[in-house]
């Protein structure tokens, strides 16, 4: 019953979407729709989306404002690497508030869109490849460096996914 219980005060993303673990160290992992994500929702080709952003920004420039990426618009991957991938749920991005955003913060890999409907465009393209989005984040460990990488196998084509 807990978990039920638990199930409910989800909001947002969280709802409909988890990281799930694997391997010995939890360094792998899914970025994937829940088992309870309701059909409706995994079949809405514009409102889940697979983007890429500068590790120092944590967040995307919408019509040249800021949508801060959080725990109820969006699932990130990784903080190790510079260019970061997260899901992103564009229902939830749209009620988050709005910042004005000045070019002397751009970063490398900064995410820009002209507006909501071009990422709405882009989510219905990566649907349309695989459904509902999903990200596997694979670590490569190498002994002789003692150093791990990630590497992220998107559902979608790379080049969908990329800002």
């Amino acid at each position: 019953m807990t978990n039920n219980k638990e199930e409910k005060n989800l909001k947002g993303i969280q709802r409909y979407y988890t990281r799930t673990r694997q391997g010995a160290h939890g360094n792998n992992y899914y970025l994937e729709p829940k088992q309870t994500c309701p059909v409706d929702v995994l079949n809405d080709k514009e409102r889940f989306v697979i983007l890429t952003f500068d590790k120092d920004d944590d967040y995307i420039v919408i019509n040249n404002q800021r949508y801060y990426l959080n725990k109820y618009n969006s699932i990130k991957a990784t903080d190790k690497i510079k260019q970061r991938v997260a899901i992103v749920d564009l229902k939830e991005l749209k009620n988050s508030k709005p910042y004005k955003y000045d070019k002397k913060f751009d970063h490398e890999h900064t995410a820009k869109f002209a507006n909501f409907d071009e990422l709405e465009k882009l989510a219905k393209q990566q649907w349309l490849v695989n459904g509902s989005p999903y990200v596997k984040q694979v670590a490569l460990y190498n002994e002789k460096e003692q150093r791990c990488r990630y590497y992220y196998e998107p559902s979608c084509d790379r080049r969908v996914a990329i800002a």
